[in-house]
């Protein structure tokens, strides 16, 4: 018999030999690691899979992330035990941040359309709580809120559209976001500046919506994921 093969990405192997290169400098706890820049020139691998793999010491509790300060020791675990709390993890099933972006790009500006025209006061109802629920998030510099309320426009907006077909591509690709990982990498860029601005976003495309316009709705809402793939490129450093 044949056993199960957990998956493992690229962003595994890079947090493995992180934790190598750790302990073979000798680092201690509280230790500040090179700038994120330079350590994905220095192993070769892109911004997106160095962050995923940072994150993924995040949840392990190897390493911390403060932001606009860097990257730091945590705790020194084994190698070893690093390898079996990553595998514990299960991030063999994380969606990585640019491949379910891109996805979303593909299918939600178009379900904005169908949900515009489609959706009932009761759905209008619930998009403006959102909304409202958001402002009041960035009012706080909550981030948790935000990603909360976020997500739940995003689902609102594809349930919107009453197709059943797309409602089920969509919802599962929506909530990637709610990923351990993809939280981790999101505390560690989001600020407040970053908050009003994927506010406005999301008032645009509600805007957009309003109008009827396809045009504008299908603009409004892949200029919004647009600039969320680019957030995500953001120095947490700086």
């Amino acid at each position: 018999m044949f056993t199960p093969v957990t998956p493992i990405f690229r962003s595994q192997i890079i947090a493995e030999q992180i934790v190598s290169k750790i302990r073979g400098a000798r680092m201690k706890v509280g230790d500040k690691l090179s700038p994120e820049r330079e350590m994905a020139k220095s192993m070769d691998v892109s911004r997106n899979t160095l962050r995923e793999a940072i994150a993924m010491l995040q949840v392990a509790g190897v390493l911390e992330v403060r932001r606009s300060s860097g990257t730091f020791v945590a705790s020194l675990p084994d190698e070893e035990d690093v390898k079996r709390s990553l595998k514990e993890a299960d991030f063999g099933r994380f969606t990585d941040s640019q491949t379910a972006i891109d996805v979303r790009i593909a299918l939600e500006p178009g379900a904005a359309i169908l949900a515009a025209k489609a959706a009932t006061p009761d759905d209008w109802a619930k998009f403006d709580d959102c909304i409202v629920e958001m402002q009041q998030a960035v009012n706080k510099g909550d981030i948790e809120a935000y990603r909360k309320w976020d997500n739940d426009l995003h689902k609102a907006m594809a349930m919107a559209t009453g197709n059943d077909m797309l409602i089920s591509i969509l919802l599962p690709v929506i909530e990637t976001a709610r990923q351990p990982l993809w939280k981790a990498i999101k505390q560690n860029i989001y600020r407040a500046e970053v908050l009003r601005s994927s506010l406005a976003e999301h008032q645009k495309i509600i805007e957009a919506m309003h109008s009827a316009d396809e045009y504008f709705i299908f603009r409004a809402f892949r200029n919004h994921l647009e600039n969320s793939k680019g957030r995500l490129e953001i120095d947490s450093d700086s």
